[in-house]
């Protein structure tokens, strides 16, 4: 689905230890880390820059997040959408403070308030790719 843009640097299974997995993927054109992970039933894409700033692909768009074929298919579906669209917000830890990153560049966030407000607002702005 992502041809050459993508490659895949790490595979973890423990499928006796409940199952799990973790797959680790390098996406070129912008230098992400792709880490898919279960926990349990259910399983997360999360998204890292250079410097560590991510974000989970269910804060930028809400999917199906339950293990089975056809919603992993689509959320990998998804994630090229984004990936290519790529207006998502990063964010990050530094000095017991919580920021956000994006092409305006980064800001504080000063409470919990205003992160759902982002997430609201980037799951809005994405909301089409759901229905592609």
């Amino acid at each position: 689905m992502f041809g050459t843009d993508i490659k895949k640097i790490e595979a973890v299974c423990k499928f006796e230890n409940r199952g799990f997995f973790r797959l680790e993927y390098k996406y070129y054109p912008h230098n992400y880390r792709i880490v898919v992970e279960n926990e349990l039933k259910t399983f997360n894409i999360e998204i890292f820059d250079a410097e560590q700033a991510s974000n989970s692909l269910y804060r930028i768009c809400k999917f199906k997040s339950e293990l089975n074929e056809e919603w992993i298919e689509e959320s990998i579906k998804l994630l090229k959408a984004v990936l290519l669209k790529n207006e998502f917000n990063m964010y990050f830890h530094k000095d017991g403070k919580y920021y956000k990153k994006n092409a305006d560049g980064i800001k504080r966030v000063k409470n919990i308030d205003e992160l759902q407000a982002d997430i609201q607002e980037q799951r809005e702005r994405h909301k089409e790719l759901l229905n592609e």
